[in-house]
């Protein structure tokens, strides 16, 4: 495996064992994932945290040219291994994958992805504990946009219509925006927030969308309009009385973070981060952070690609102006790290995980925190 940089750099040849490394820098422990075989030469295209037990960790993994969907299950020693349940996406008639995959979890070790179906006029939706997924379908004359837990039920954006998915059934419930287009949305215990393509950011409450009166959704309140019209790729975060949205314009490398506050629909921070592509919501050592991936920024020479890591303050809503960078310490061209970002649960503890080409680091510790497996 490659190694990996972080304020410093240090080796870790997954075959060892962690008392070989008593000499080395203790500033980053990272372990690698390369390519294993799950069928897919594109390994590892997005990726989210699924833990659910104190002892080691689990990572959910979209991979394509094939889609496929596979679990990473992490060993309290850190030692690495592919779960058995990996799945050919196929079988749920999903063949093409949205990029990045239209793909979330509950924080409680559930996953949804949505697609468009290989039966036309149908969208196929993969969701469920990470270890054992299931799959449905259900007919949109929209192809899906975005995907968000809430309220305990799935829902999915298609056009100017949302679709929450309950136990034996579909509830749609249309806007009376006949042009609405979901960039990204998320939810907290009654409201899904949702950030429009034209940069419209607002909310809708959960009890609008099921049961669906008449089948619309009443008319909008309260919109801040963004600086950015977000593309495919863009996230809302929940984290305080804060909202941070990612996104770039499409086919720009323009990206933003906002930092919005939900009670006032203010904006109470924004920093530009050219490439921007991915961004996960981090808590290191009591403090919060955003992660941003920018898998085609150039370093040492090579397009390799970057993550920044900058504090959030949640009393002010501000970030850090001063961001800490993450890269391989042996950076080659076009390897896309930082194309997808997320943190998952190592025995109890918050660590960040990034994405490469066809590669996965997870960070056992970095300047930020120490998370390392006991020796």
């Amino acid at each position: 495996m490659r190694t990996a940089l972080f304020l410093a750099a240090v080796s870790l040849v997954t075959a060892c064992k962690w008392s070989d490394f008593d000499d080395l820098s203790d500033t980053t422990w990272v372990r690698s994932t390369d390519s294993p075989n799950v069928g897919s030469t594109n390994y590892a295209i997005s990726i989210l945290g699924v833990s659910t037990g104190t002892q080691g960790g689990s990572l959910a993994v979209i991979s394509d040219d094939t889609p496929d969907y596979s679990v990473i299950n992490y060993g309290a020693d850190g030692v690495d291994k592919i779960a058995d349940n990996d799945v050919k996406l196929g079988q749920h008639r999903i063949a093409v994958l949205t990029d990045p995959p239209l793909f979330t979890t509950d924080g409680m070790g559930n996953i949804a992805l949505a697609e468009r179906s290989t039966t036309g006029g149908n969208i196929a939706v993969v969701f469920g504990p990470a270890t054992a997924i299931a799959g449905i379908e259900f007919a949109a004359p929209a192809a899906p946009d975005a995907v968000a837990f809430a309220g305990g039920n799935i829902v999915v954006a298609a056009g100017n219509t949302f679709y929450t998915l309950l136990p034996t059934s579909q509830v749609a419930c249309a806007s009376m925006d006949t042009t609405l287009a979901v960039a990204a949305m998320a939810a907290d215990a009654t409201t899904l927030w949702v950030w429009s393509k034209t940069g419209a950011f607002f909310s809708i409450p959960l009890t609008s969308l099921t049961p669906c009166n008449g089948g619309m959704l009443p008319a909008s309140g309260t919109t801040f309009t963004t600086s950015v019209m977000p593309s495919a790729g863009a996230r809302v975060h929940l984290v305080g009385p804060y909202a941070v949205l990612t996104g770039h314009p499409m086919g720009s490398r323009a990206g933003e973070v906002l930092v919005v506050e939900t009670a006032s629909l203010t904006q109470k921070d924004m920093l530009p981060v050219e490439g921007l592509r991915s961004s996960t919501i981090a808590g290191f050592g009591g403090k919060t952070y955003v992660a941003v991936g920018v898998p085609d920024r150039a370093v040492g020479g090579v397009i390799g690609g970057q993550v920044d890591i900058a504090e959030l303050d949640l009393t002010t809503g501000m970030l850090s102006r001063m961001p800490t960078t993450l890269n391989d310490a042996q950076p080659e061209d076009n390897q896309q790290f930082g194309r997808s970002v997320t943190t998952m649960k190592f025995n109890g503890t918050d660590i960040l995980v990034v994405a490469a080409s066809s590669e996965v680091f997870a960070y056992y510790k970095t300047a930020l925190y120490d998370a390392l497996p006991p020796r």
